[in-house]
């Protein structure tokens, strides 16, 4: 999946109710693929009206920011073992969440899913990037740099 390919997807949702999750552990090499990839989209004029929340390892703490933002569709970005060639980008459907064990952290993310469903949510999206390495100490490898890179220009 390339940018052009995410962006038509998530497009059927106005920019300014749209918001981006970036979950991940900024110490653990790959597992930080998800905040990187978040702030490459804030940066990007696509998506200049949309919200970003860099939620870490934490989403739960981020819950009502999340509420507060008003968006109807979400977009949960997450390192994720989905025994795919690491630096692999692409949407996971919901149903295969567990499956893919698309976040280690404290709270399941589709937990987090109900809760904002409950609060005018309406869409969700889960944009997972297979890792390399989730070394405690290790820098995001350059494999999953050089992925996030090509992601943008269209490779």
């Amino acid at each position: 999946m390339n940018f052009e390919d995410f962006r038509q997807i998530v497009a059927v949702t106005s920019l300014e109710k749209l918001l981006f999750v970036g979950l991940g552990n900024e110490i653990c090499g790959d597992d930080s693929a998800g905040l990187v990839l978040l702030k490459m989209l804030e940066k990007r004029k696509e998506f200049g009206d949309s919200h970003f929340i860099s939620a870490g390892t934490t989403p739960e703490n981020h819950i009502q920011e999340m509420i507060s933002t008003e968006a109807e569709a979400v977009v949960f970005i997450d390192a994720v073992r989905m025994n795919k060639k690491p630096g692999t980008i692409e949407i996971i459907d919901r149903d295969k969440i567990s499956k893919h064990d698309f976040s280690t952290h404290s709270y399941s993310v589709t937990l987090i899913e109900s809760f904002l469903s409950a609060n005018g949510f309406r869409s969700f999206y889960y944009l997972g990037i297979e890792p390399l390495t989730t070394k405690i100490g290790e820098p995001i490898s350059g494999i999953i740099n050089e992925s996030l890179v090509m992601f943008f220009n269209g490779s």
